[in-house]
């Protein structure tokens, strides 16, 4: 239980951590609109972190009257407009002038105070901060963005001074180690929302795969399966070997006329009750689906043609027995049912043309019946030569 309790408050983190950086900004939403979430937070805390900096050095004569407040105040200002940027919808080009502003003012700060401080390595979180800021379709603007930084990052190293005018001699080695821990740090918080976002990403794309194959299977009026996935059942059963089974066709009894006397919104009304009774009547093994039109189909996997005969008649009684609500008068339906018996013989269209056949032979015999047609075809009922309407 402490384990579970553990795993969840670590599942936590990185969602809290996600929804920090996600806010939604402009309107915007998908991955855009994660973007400017990470842009406008990022502003937000760039003109935080700008103020408190330069309040910290407002002490130092050096740094006081140099060109660094006034350069700072001038990044408060660019800050300020990736907000308003970005709250107008323009992720790109809020993105764009954060990533210039911030590479540009550490570049200065790593020239000013010296590559020994370690200002400049907050120009490597750039290499983990583009998958946050632009979006797959701005890929370009991320590799650029990974070279400027990249560029950026070597100048301060091999070119800007150990000790700079503004560094105090006695504190560089805190310095480099705070700004060393404060990288890290974030490009561990950097790193824990990519992955988080991966990962919604990822179980998004599987609900959406899900979503679609649902759609792809299923009968939108009655919610049962419809013929791409019982006909699989059905090439897997006849593929079998030793295996025997049974499938049976339901047909709603004079339909047609229901549908004239009272139009088609009833009629699907109907279907769909009817669906709902027979899904109650099927066992977890068999596959109920939608046959077509008002016909409906069941295939019973290990099921004698007898004992499916029995499950049928249940069936039919149990749809008749209940009348079906529509608008401010109800009817009463039944069903014709043809039941046949299958075979491992790689051909179940065999055994779907002897419960079809099976099922006219219900028709013919008066309709709200069960009727059968055995492996060796032997009609219980002659099937009639012109079928009219059922």
């Amino acid at each position: 239980m402490a384990g579970d309790e553990r795993i969840q408050r670590e599942s936590r983190l990185p969602a809290l951590l996600s929804r920090f950086f996600d806010r939604r900004a402009g309107g915007l939403s998908g991955a855009e609109g994660s973007a400017a979430g990470t842009v406008h937070t990022f502003a937000l805390l760039s003109i935080v972190s700008t103020f408190a900096f330069t309040a910290r050095y407002l002490g130092v004569p050096e740094v006081a009257g140099g060109p660094l407040p006034w350069l700072n105040g001038v990044s408060v200002a660019l800050f300020a407009l990736v907000l308003v940027a970005v709250s107008r919808g323009h992720q790109l080009l809020g993105a764009a002038v954060y990533l210039t502003v911030a590479t540009a003012g550490t570049l200065y700060m790593a020239v000013m105070f010296g590559w020994g401080s370690g200002h400049h390595l907050y120009l490597i979180t750039a290499a983990q901060l583009v998958f946050l800021m632009f979006t797959d379709r701005q890929r370009a603007w991320r590799w650029l963005f990974v070279l400027v930084s990249a560029a950026a990052f070597l100048l301060a190293q091999l070119a800007a001074p150990g000790l700079g005018p503004y560094a105090v001699a006695d504190r560089v080695g805190t310095d480099f180690a705070v700004n060393a821990v404060g990288t890290a740090t974030l490009m561990f918080v950097l790193s824990v929302v990519a992955q988080h976002r991966a990962g919604v990403a990822q179980a998004e794309a599987r609900r959406l795969a899900d979503r679609a194959a649902y759609l792809a299977n299923t009968d939108p009026l009655t919610g049962l399966a419809n013929r791409r996935p019982v006909m699989a059942r059905l090439e897997e059963l006849a593929a079998a070997d030793g295996r025997t089974y049974a499938v049976a066709i339901a047909d709603l009894d004079r339909f047609k006329q229901l549908n004239d006397d009272y139009g088609h919104a009833c009629g699907d009304r109907v279907l769909a009750a009817l669906g709902d009774r027979l899904r109650g009547q099927v066992r977890v093994t068999d596959q109920l689906g939608r046959w077509g039109g008002e016909e409906f189909i069941v295939v019973l996997a290990d099921t004698s043609l007898a004992d499916a005969a029995v499950m049928m008649e249940r069936m039919r009684r149990i749809v008749g027995e209940s009348p079906v609500a529509c608008g401010d008068h109800t009817h009463r339906v039944t069903v014709s049912v043809g039941v046949s018996e299958g075979i491992a013989d790689r051909a179940s269209h065999r055994v779907v043309k002897r419960a079809d056949d099976a099922l006219y032979d219900a028709k013919l015999a008066g309709r709200d019946r069960v009727r059968t047609r055995p492996y060796d075809d032997a009609p219980t009922a002659p099937t009639p030569i012109i079928r009219r309407h059922r």
